[in-house]
C-alpha cells in the first residue's frame, strides 16, 4: 500500500514540475521584457518646443504635457538643462465623420500628423523620430447637444495626444535610438 502511495506522490510531483516548466517558457518567451531605469538610453530629456501647425487651438500644449506626463510615467526625469532635448512638429489635425444618423454625424475619426526629433544639445546631432510619420488616427463617438459632442471630442483629443506620447516614448526605448 505504501509504494502505491509513494508512486502516487512521485508522479504528482513530477507532473506539478512539468506543468511548472511549461509555465516558466511560456512566460518567459511572450515576448515582454520590463525596462528598468538603467536600460533607458538616457535618463532626463528637455521638451522643447512643440510647433502647432493646425488651426486646431492649443494642441501643442496638450501634446507638450502628454508628453511630460508620459516621458515621467516610463522613468526619465524632466530637466530644462537636459543633453537630450525633443522637438516636434503637429502639421495636421483633421476630423472626419465615420457614420451618421438622420442626417447627425455620430462617429468620427481623429488624424493627427506629427513629426519629432531627438536633439543632442551637445553636440547639436539631430536623430530624426520616425516611427510617428504615418497618420496617428483614433475615434470617438457623440451625439445630441453640441456641447456633449465637444466634450467628448475633447477627450478623444487628450487620449489620442496621450497614446502618441506613449508610442513616441516606446520607439524611443524599444528602438535604441542611438545615443553617444
Amino acid at each position: 500500500m505504501r509504494e502505491v502511495d509513494e508512486d502516487l506522490l512521485n508522479k504528482r510531483v513530477r507532473l506539478f514540475a512539468y506543468f511548472f516548466l511549461i509555465l516558466i517558457f511560456l512566460v518567459s518567451s511572450c515576448g515582454y521584457s520590463v525596462h528598468k531605469k538603467a536600460n533607458l538610453p538616457f535618463t532626463d530629456i528637455q521638451i522643447g518646443k512643440i510647433n502647432n501647425l493646425t488651426f486646431e487651438p492649443k494642441l501643442q500644449d496638450k501634446l507638450q504635457r502628454a508628453l511630460a506626463d508620459t516621458f515621467i510615467q516610463y522613468g526619465f526625469e524632466i530637466s530644462p538643462t537636459s543633453r537630450y532635448r525633443l522637438e516636434g512638429d503637429i502639421t495636421r489635425f483633421e476630423i472626419k465623420t465615420l457614420s451618421e444618423k438622420d442626417l447627425i454625424t455620430t462617429e468620427y475619426q481623429i488624424f493627427l500628423f506629427c513629426s519629432f526629433k531627438l536633439i543632442d544639445t551637445t553636440t547639436n546631432n539631430v536623430i530624426k523620430v520616425d516611427s510617428i510619420t504615418d497618420p496617428f488616427v483614433s475615434y470617438f463617438s457623440a451625439k445630441g447637444r453640441l456641447e456633449n459632442v465637444l466634450a467628448q471630442k475633447e477627450s478623444a483629443v487628450e487620449n489620442s495626444l496621450n497614446d502618441l506620447s506613449k508610442e513616441l516614448i516606446r520607439y524611443i526605448i524599444y528602438k535604441k535610438v542611438e545615443v553617444k
